[in-house]
């Protein structure tokens, strides 16, 4: 490892089983190996998947609500990481006080951050700084969910489909090497969506030249764009460890040398009961091969739609009670039985009323704004 060397990590998240390392280990849940890796690095770059505060109080949110403690900040400093993206579905769920916190803490110890901010315009800067005489570009976007900043309040950077290429444009003619972080797809998906692919694609078009799909959880698959490298799915860095979940435990990344950009290098994560190591040679090698397998058929539209296509039918019995607002009782009820009460509850008809409420560019706008209203502070906006 030397200064003109990049090291970018996927999620990093201090959970339950987890924080007994961050609490007594010197290099939290990382091993010494890849610790000296990242202090060595020229800069080490991860996604900080949670807010770091003492503010305890969660926003009302669907999902879980995630939590560093303000000293893990510090930790990851000493590790040698000098960036941090905030961009990510979390930064928000303990409040602005968490954000804002969160962003003190990184000021304090020296470490940069980017995709969030003290309100919507603080949140879309970009990270630019020089390494090793090159000067480096990072943007940071999360989809909407419970972690916007608005205009007058903190949160993530949202990506905004109509402005992300023009934002890389304006950077491209002033950097020599630019870096998207994309905090979205679909969880625990390898392929990408073909929404997903063809925003990723314009983004590299644009100018990027590495695009990072993050919040998968698990390692997806990857493309040349040109001279640009997208991969759709980093995996987790460091978010616990989950037995005999294989996708959950492993995560890549991704090495760059800032004089031979065109070449990324991908390292294997491994999570373990006591901590994340590097795999071994062998299983490296072995899973570098199972991705370039599973990447043959991006540039077949029609096999990713139909891809795409089978895995939502398998969440139908998961999202449609979601999307018609049951509970969770009759949600798992439901997934016994197959999605029956759904079909025994809604009508082809009414079916059709909410696809068009959904698929329509217009009623979807309007059944959005409506549901922000009545979910969120109006003051957000």
């Amino acid at each position: 490892m030397n200064k003109n060397q990049m090291l970018i990590f996927g999620d990093i998240c201090p959970t339950e089983d987890y924080r007994r390392f961050f609490d007594t280990r010197e290099n939290g849940a990382l091993s010494d190996r890849i610790s000296a890796d990242v202090s060595a690095a020229g800069l080490a770059i991860a996604n900080f998947e949670c807010p770091a505060t003492e503010h305890a109080v969660p926003i009302a949110k669907c999902g879980p609500s995630l939590r560093a403690e303000p000293k893990d900040v510090q930790l990851l400093r000493r590790i040698g990481f000098d960036v941090l993206s905030l961009a990510n579905n979390h930064i928000l769920d303990f409040g602005a006080e968490g954000v804002m916190q969160t962003l003190e803490l990184c000021g304090a110890a020296q470490i940069l951050t980017v995709g969030a901010g003290e309100n919507c315009d603080a949140a879309k800067r970009p990270l630019l700084f020089e390494q090793d005489g090159k000067k480096i570009a990072i943007l940071s976007y999360a989809e909407a969910e419970f972690n916007l900043a608005g205009k007058t309040t903190p949160g993530a950077n949202h990506f905004e489909p109509f402005d992300a290429p023009d934002e890389i444009r304006r950077l491209r003619s002033g950097c020599d090497y630019l870096i998207v972080l994309y905090h979205g797809g679909i969880e625990h998906y390898k392929y990408p969506s073909p929404m997903l692919q063809k925003k990723c694609r314009k983004l590299a078009e644009a100018g990027a030249d590495l695009v990072l799909c993050q919040h998968s959880h698990c390692i997806g698959t990857i493309e040349k764009r040109g001279g640009s490298t997208i991969l759709y799915g980093q995996g987790n860095a460091v978010f616990g460890y989950r037995e005999g979940n294989t996708a959950w435990n492993e995560g890549l990344v991704v090495k760059v040398d800032l004089h031979q950009p065109e070449k990324v290098d991908l390292l294997l994560l491994k999570a373990t009961a006591d901590g994340v190591e590097y795999a071994n040679e062998e299983e490296c090698a072995e899973r570098l091969q199972t991705l370039k397998k599973d990447s043959e058929r991006l540039n077949d539209a029609e096999w990713i739609e139909q891809q795409w296509i089978a895995y939502c039918k398998r969440q139908e019995a998961l999202d449609l009670p979601m999307l018609f607002g049951r509970s969770r009782v009759f949600n798992k009820l439901n997934r016994l039985l197959g999605n029956r009460l759904i079909r025994l509850l809604y009508s082809k008809r009414k079916m059709m009323t909410t696809m068009n409420l959904l698929r329509c560019e217009a009623h979807h706008e309007v059944v959005q704004t409506i549901l922000e209203e009545n979910v969120f502070e109006k003051d957000r906006f």
